[in-house]
């Protein structure tokens, strides 16, 4: 079972059951570890029990479980009772492996750092490997000076290949970080040279570190070059010609090297990636990449110009969100010049996202131009950027676009609801009834829930009474009878929100919220039982929705 709980937090952090979480709860359990069995499985539900306490390094759980909020340590108050006090020691210098491992994450969430000292040692004397990994992570959550002793544990102990303690390591002391990468580059261990590398890229760039890590690339195997070209490439480090041409024969090395060369601040080494272009065949996908991923803005004009004008390889990828110069208002014409030019829908789908939010002409014929793609992922995406109260025009072309089945595409439905577009229920009853894929039928339900008419109670009546109904859909059916006011159908809504909440009280809120717009009797009677809800975030939603009841 310890091997679970290792697994289930270094493969995903996010795999966790959501299970009630208070403090009083977990006071009382925290005594009872203390007693002398306390085994594999006990541990287990306490990890899985109260994740938000013994997780604290963990945003995504800090964040779901604190209604949007990153609480460093959660249980530092905790720290203060005479409950932690009397019984950590208990537990950390128990002899019961599972005892010492739950108080190297207490000791986490209370940020005591007056373990440290002893954490260190353990992460050398533990003997189960889960032991000592969470005692690593205790340190570096308790944000620890001691990198070097820290560095040489992920040695021994992380997993390079999926890594989850080096993102908490290197936001310790940038400082210790560096002195200790300068400590252990030159090491005997391949892992440690790898590591130091990588820490390199993060803690500023100076001629100690520019010169480590050129001569990482000149003396290391190819097997490991990369990850020393890497950190000169986040650095930006210049004068690299002499020394990377070799490394452009090396199948190990090509790709990273020419994204160095074309990220340099030396105008010598970007005139030779330039160079490397010729005319025949496609632009090879390691070049695009180089000048995708620069922080040069010339760079990224020749990218742009390079997709519209040339053969690029067939299925090229990008992501808009990994490069913020093209939203520079510097590069808009290079922009709305490619997307005008270039044939490739692969570009096109993912290009016109930069447009998002202006309303200049060019931009404006660009968009429309698109929303009559052939390619209906052109037009999803297309669509897709049409956030916030957009013009007639455009919702006149929308709705157009909707009444065609060969031109419609989902994202339209989200356009027309944020702009209250309320008169196209009988559009939307077609194509609830004619149209088969699961997306349109989400999206139906999601505008005549939003508008709806009186006769659309019988089709939200069938989809909750339907077993096989997707959960999507039902919470939508349930907020188009909410909006009808309708409270005949309030028994229906609790026995779907019983259905869908028995795992989680998580799954209740779209039903809590519907049942509050209701406004009857037995309504507020159902809410107020989620006001004990063991979910913060449900319970202070059903506190607000009893409170604002007579408004």
């Amino acid at each position: 079972m310890k091997k679970i709980i290792l697994s289930m937090i270094l493969t995903t952090f996010f795999s966790i059951a959501l299970f009630g979480q208070n403090i009083e709860d977990f006071e009382k359990d925290f005594i009872n570890a203390t007693k002398t069995e306390f085994t594999e499985t006990d541990l287990d539900k306490m990890f899985q029990s109260y994740s938000v306490f013994l997780l604290p390094f963990s945003d995504m759980i800090q964040l779901m479980k604190n209604g949007g909020q990153i609480v460093e340590y959660p249980l530092s108050k905790f720290k203060e009772t005479s409950t932690y006090k009397n019984n950590i020691n208990i537990l950390f210098n128990s002899k019961n492996d599972n005892q010492r491992l739950l108080s190297y994450l207490v000791i986490s969430g209370a940020g005591d750092k007056k373990f440290e000292k002893k954490l260190l040692e353990r992460i050398k004397s533990e003997k189960p490997e889960a032991n000592i990994i969470w005692a690593g992570m205790a340190l570096m959550h308790l944000k620890t000076k001691h990198t070097t002793a820290l560095f040489d544990f992920l040695v021994e102990y992380e997993n390079f290949g999926d890594s989850h303690m080096i993102p908490l390591y290197i936001q310790l002391d940038k400082k210790s970080l560096q002195k200790t990468a300068y400590d252990r580059i030159n090491s005997e261990n391949v892992r440690a040279k790898i590591l130091a590398a990588q820490i390199l890229s993060i803690t500023g760039k100076n001629k100690k570190t520019e010169k480590l890590l050129l001569d990482a690339v000149k003396n290391w195997d190819y097997s490991i070059k990369g990850y020393a070209i890497y950190s000169i490439n986040e650095l930006r480090i210049g004068n690299l010609k002499n020394d990377f041409i070799p490394l452009l024969d090396n199948p190990q090395t090509r790709s990273i090297a020419i994204q160095a060369l074309a990220n340099s601040p030396t105008k010598e080494d970007v005139d030779f990636v330039n160079q490397l272009l010729d005319n025949k065949g496609p632009v090879s996908e390691e070049l695009l990449d180089g000048y995708y991923e620069s922080k040069n803005i010339e760079n990224i004009k020749v990218w742009l110009h390079l997709v519209s004008t040339r053969e690029i390889p067939e299925n090229y990828s990008f992501s808009v969100n990994e490069q913020p110069l093209l939203f520079s208002d510097e590069l808009l014409k290079d922009v709305q010049k490619a997307l005008k030019t270039t044939k490739y829908t692969e570009i096109q789908q993912y290009l016109i996202k930069v447009l998002e939010g202006r309303n200049d002409q060019e931009s404006m014929d660009i968009i429309f131009a698109y929303l009559d793609s052939k390619d209906s992922s052109v037009r999803y995406w297309t669509v897709d950027i049409l956030k916030g109260k957009q013009p007639v025009e455009v919702l006149n072309k929308l709705i157009g676009m909707l009444e065609n089945p060969e031109q419609r595409v989902v994202s339209i439905t989200n356009v027309l609801i944020e702009n209250k577009i309320d008169s196209l229920q009988s559009t939307y009853e077609k194509i609830y009834q004619t149209e088969k894929s699961l997306d349109w039928q989400r999206s139906s339900i999601e505008y005549l829930s939003n508008f709806p008419k009186q006769n659309h109670k019988k089709i939200f009546l069938e989809i909750l009474e339907n077993n096989k109904s997707d959960n999507f859909i039902k919470r939508d059916a349930v907020m188009g009878l909410a909006n009808l006011k309708d409270e005949s159908s309030v028994d229906i809504i609790i026995k779907a929100c019983e259905e869908e909440s028995s795992h989680s009280d998580y799954n209740a809120r779209t039903y809590l919220i519907a049942l509050s717009k209701i406004k009857c009797e037995k309504a507020r009677k159902y809410i107020e039982k989620y006001m004990n809800s063991k979910e913060k975030m449900v319970k202070d939603l059903a506190k607000e929705l009893i409170a604002g009841w007579d408004n």
